[in-house]
């Protein structure tokens, strides 16, 4: 591990101190991109009781150009997010 990666999960750590190490938040399956926020997009938006759609944005949004590097896969998370946002319009619309 590199000088600058260590600072950096010693400062990542020191952000999530108010989590347990067996806390499911403190873990993340499949890349590490949410563990580099300092507070999880589902914790969040758990925390604030938003509903599926609002969550779904949140995670695209927050992840974005953490989890991708290239512009093309950036730019697909955020149609992603729009795409939620379009289909919420609707169901608001609806109503």
């Amino acid at each position: 591990m590199t000088k600058s990666n260590k600072l950096k999960n010693t400062l990542l750590k020191s952000h999530r101190g108010t989590q347990n190490e067996d806390s499911a938040f403190s873990e993340q399956v499949g890349g590490d991109w949410y563990k580099k926020l300092k507070l999880q997009p589902l914790d969040y938006c758990m925390d604030n009781n938003f509903n599926a759609c609002q969550t779904k944005v949140i995670k695209y949004i927050s992840r974005y150009n953490l989890k991708h590097k290239n512009k093309t896969d950036q730019l697909k998370d955020l149609e992603k997010a729009k795409h939620v946002i379009d289909m919420l319009k609707e169901k608001i619309q609806e109503k």
